[in-house]
């Protein structure tokens, strides 16, 4: 299989698992979440600011689409050259992991509040970063898996 195809289906795939679970995991506990929910919280922990669940959630679809199709345009135009698809992988797996656990710890954090600003602490971003170091080097790895003479 030649290496943009391969790619292709890597990228397409891992874009529409991470598009899915973003919807899917707030979409699934909507009942237990406030409407709006929080989204911002001061250094302090209190909830900031607010937004509703269809368009916090839309703003972080489109984030994610726009990056994967520019990272993707970068590899298939051959503007990236060495490494391409290896780093582009590493790229669009942390970017994945980040925002979807962006969707989630937000999600966690506004289970069950009966207002936004009764959302509890958002935790867990010093664990999602530290996730990104195992996730970037399996992108690395399966974006980098380019076999000797083959096509681009």
């Amino acid at each position: 299989m030649r290496i943009r195809s391969r790619y292709l289906w890597l990228i397409t795939g891992w874009t529409l698992l991470v598009a899915v679970l973003m919807l899917a995991v707030p979409l699934g506990v909507r009942a237990r979440l406030p409407e709006p929910i929080a989204v911002e919280w001061t250094s302090t922990g209190t909830p900031e600011s607010s937004s509703s669940l269809r368009d916090f959630l839309l703003g972080k679809l489109v984030w994610w689409l726009v990056v994967a199709a520019v990272w993707s345009a970068l590899v298939l135009r051959g503007v990236l050259r060495k490494r391409a698809t290896a780093v582009t992988g590493a790229v669009m797996a942390v970017f994945g992991w980040v925002m979807l656990g962006t969707v989630v710890l937000t999600t966690m954090a506004n289970l069950d509040a009966p207002d936004f600003r009764d959302a509890t602490e958002l935790a867990g971003e010093g664990w999602l970063l530290l996730g990104a170091l195992p996730v970037a080097w399996a992108g690395w790895r399966l974006g980098g898996r380019e076999t000797v003479g083959a096509a681009d």
